[in-house]
């Protein structure tokens, strides 16, 4: 478990106060000043005299305070603490008994504690510089990575779309009726991809956002199912779709929307993946205190190392150039959309035969438990 800031400074406090008998406080910068971030005891505080001694001893790196050339009138004595890349804070200390603050062995002693908090605080900033480029290379490859599934996923539709718009238009009337539907056909197609695309990156930036707020109701099963398999009606076309249903399924408490466009992306997925004429089935059960769901397809599978990131945003599985383009943000939806109903989604592959299986897991809430008791 990695030490926070907060932890490693106030064990540094009570180190430095437990082995010279001394009152502490440490500092650390904040813009042009520093403030402070832990001491021992924790309810000392600083009277002007001493804040300016410390800002004083940051600013110029050397000793300012009680027994300093410099500001001597403050309460308390404050020191840089140094690492080789130059000051990372300052140490202030204080005792009731008047006279000589620190013997010479104590200020000796009081230097190498001092040295040796500035060499933790600094690896501590150092990793924490690290995760925060990290942060920030993981942002722009997000970014760059937005900017070429905008670029392609839009432009491949919007070409079809134009493609066929201008044949229609220049040449329409010498088309024959099957030609004029297949090119329109074309256009509703493509346009509804986009469609989806664009839906697609809208819930993202709400699941990123932190403004998706489920409006979950008890819901039938059959009914969710259903109205799912008939939105993917046409994406399904090419394929035998399958679907069983365990019989009097508990109701389930889900956003309706919600739920229903997790089972089209994963419905979606499975027709994406798998290839014409393959059986897609979505199947439902009971678990214990859950209601299960899963979609599998008769496609390639999940191959092992894209297992951990079947779920990331903008990842696609590589496999056929056959296959339609996709987003890389369906699955991510499905996950942030089911976590944010309390369930949980997990990727994996048939035991019984190849291709991908992706399975949910509800729980059954109370109210739904209640109605079946009444029932039998």
């Amino acid at each position: 478990m990695a030490v926070t800031l907060d932890d490693l400074l106030w064990a540094t406090a009570h180190q430095i106060a437990l082995m010279l008998k001394v009152r502490v406080v440490l500092l650390l910068p904040e813009g042009e000043t520093v403030t402070v971030r832990a001491g021992f005891p924790p309810e000392d505080t600083l009277d002007e005299s001493d804040i300016a001694a410390a800002k004083w001893a940051w600013a110029n790196n050397r000793a300012a305070g009680r027994g300093a050339d410099t500001l001597p009138g403050a309460k308390r004595l404050f020191l840089p603490m140094q690492t080789g890349r130059g000051a990372v804070g300052v140490v202030g200390i204080d005792r009731d008994e008047p006279g000589v603050l620190l013997t010479a062995d104590q200020h000796r002693l009081l230097d190498a504690l001092a040295d040796q908090a500035a060499l933790a605080i600094e690896r501590v900033n150092l990793a924490d510089d690290v995760d925060r480029a990290r942060l920030a290379a993981e942002s722009d490859r997000l970014q760059a990575a937005l900017l070429t599934s905008i670029s392609h996923d839009l432009r491949t539709p919007l070409a079809s779309i134009l493609g066929s718009a201008s044949s229609l238009n220049a040449a329409g009337a010498v088309f024959d009726e099957a030609t004029r539907a297949s090119l329109i056909g074309t256009i509703q197609e493509e346009a509804e991809r986009l469609n989806r695309f664009i839906g697609n990156l809208l819930d993202m930036t709400r699941l990123e956002s932190g403004q998706l707020l489920p409006r979950t109701v008890l819901s039938d099963v059959p009914d969710v199912v259903g109205a799912a398999l008939q939105r993917a009606d046409k994406i399904l076309a090419g394929h035998r779709v399958a679907v069983e249903l365990q019989p009097n399924l508990p109701l389930i408490d889900v956003d309706v929307v919600l739920f229903e466009q997790v089972l089209f992306n994963l419905l979606d997925n499975a027709a994406k993946y798998a290839p014409a004429g393959t059986q897609v089935r979505i199947r439902s059960w009971r678990e214990a205190g859950t209601v299960k769901f899963s979609v599998d397809d008769e496609g390639e599978g999940i191959p092992p190392a894209d297992m951990e990131r079947i779920f990331d945003k903008f990842f696609r599985v590589r496999g056929s150039d056959r296959r339609r383009a996709g987003t890389g943000l369906g699955l991510a939806i499905c996950r942030g959309f089911i976590e944010a109903m309390g369930g949980t989604i997990v990727a994996g592959n048939r035991p019984d035969r190849v291709g991908a299986v992706f399975t949910i897991t509800l729980p059954v809430p109370a109210q739904a438990r209640l109605i079946a008791e009444s029932v039998q």
